[in-house]
């Protein structure tokens, strides 16, 4: 089982590509919560962990630097899904290292509900470490039809990456609350806001 903090509560956000997770955690965040995005964690210490950088670089050579020698993020994204080992390696790599760097700076915030952004709770351990999820769940049209606006990318390279991730019916079985985001912007704020009411009953 992982660390638990007596006097915090832990929360994760989680859904697959484009389900709107990211905004989810964005509205939270104007409630007054306190949010650590884990993917955006990982990226910087891809460029600031020294150890962590080789570690990547021993199990996927050095064609994923840049000419700077510096990790490529767009250059391992296409080593990482290029299969489904490649994809459990970087994990087994990466998240551990996330994880300590997260618990680190839970300590010394001063709110009891800590909000966690991550794509992988369930496909890692790191659901231990947490004491609720939320499970953020949009249909597979929306979510292609986000990215393709949001990011630019092909819809087969999207699926691609879909299929890494565990799947959705399995991840809202998991988790103990669910946000479905198929509607507007405005009826996601309408839903969190509420949210944001039950997870003040969790204080």
């Amino acid at each position: 089982m992982g660390i638990k903090f007596k006097d915090k509560i832990l929360i994760g956000i989680t859904g697959g590509i484009g389900s709107g997770k990211s905004e989810v955690c964005r509205l939270l965040s104007k409630h007054g919560y306190k949010v650590f995005f884990a993917d955006l964690i990982a990226k910087d210490l891809y460029k600031k962990d020294k150890n962590l950088a080789r570690k990547v670089v021993n199990a996927f050579g050095k064609d994923i630097l840049n000419y700077k020698g510096v990790i490529s993020l767009t250059k391992l994204k296409e080593v990482v899904f290029a299969n489904k080992n490649n994809f459990r390696k970087i994990n087994d790599i990466v998240h551990p290292i996330v994880i300590k760097h997260l618990m680190d700076s839970i300590k010394g915030v001063k709110q009891k509900i800590i909000i966690i952004e991550s794509a992988l709770v369930f496909d890692t351990s790191f659901y231990k470490y947490l004491d609720y999820v939320i499970m953020v769940y949009s249909n597979k049209k929306n979510r292609l039809q986000r990215i393709m606006m949001r990011d630019g990318a092909k819809k087969k390279d999207i699926e691609r990456i879909m299929s890494f991730q565990l799947d959705e019916k399995e991840k809202i079985e998991k988790s103990d609350f669910i946000v479905v985001n198929n509607k507007p912007l405005e009826d996601l704020e309408k839903d969190v806001e509420f949210l944001s009411k039950v997870l003040n009953l969790l204080k």
